[in-house]
């Protein structure tokens, strides 16, 4: 992205925990490593988008929401990876946009526009058990 696109803004921004949920998309983009509050990232640009992958964690993803918004100025970011399904039947591969991601540990949900059913997040990889109880305690589609 060059310092006229910066200026004005990203069109989109992206952020993955793991690059290999998005790195076959990120072919042929230029990589900038740049820092923000006090950590480095790598950032993947290319034509008015920029792409980062956050690590695991909400304080990993929220560092890396925080960085390219206060770098890029993107009209939209996405949040975007693997997760568990919980709703039984629901192919690999599905793309899940949820109207509500729900957090387990705390309860807090945050409401997304145009998404459908939920997103339920927890801090540890679900078993199968765990996840029967997830989606019977929250009806979400799906696990992060």
């Amino acid at each position: 992205m060059d310092a006229a696109q910066e200026a004005s803004g990203a069109s989109l921004a992206v952020v993955a925990a793991l690059h290999r949920e998005i790195g076959p998309w990120l072919k042929n983009w230029t990589v900038a490593d740049r820092e923000h509050g006090g950590r480095r990232f790598r950032f993947f640009e290319n034509s008015g988008r920029v792409a980062v992958c956050a690590g695991i964690g909400a304080s990993a993803a929220r560092q890396a929401t925080e960085a390219v918004i206060a770098l890029y100025h993107p009209r939209r970011v996405l949040s975007v990876g693997f997760a568990g399904a919980l709703q039984h039947g629901l192919p690999v591969g599905t793309i899940v946009v949820p109207a509500r991601v729900i957090d387990a540990q705390d309860g807090s949900r945050t409401e997304v526009a145009g998404g459908n059913g939920a997103l339920v997040t927890v801090a540890n990889v679900a078993s199968p058990e765990q996840k029967a109880r997830l989606y019977a305690a929250y009806g979400a589609q799906a696990v992060d």
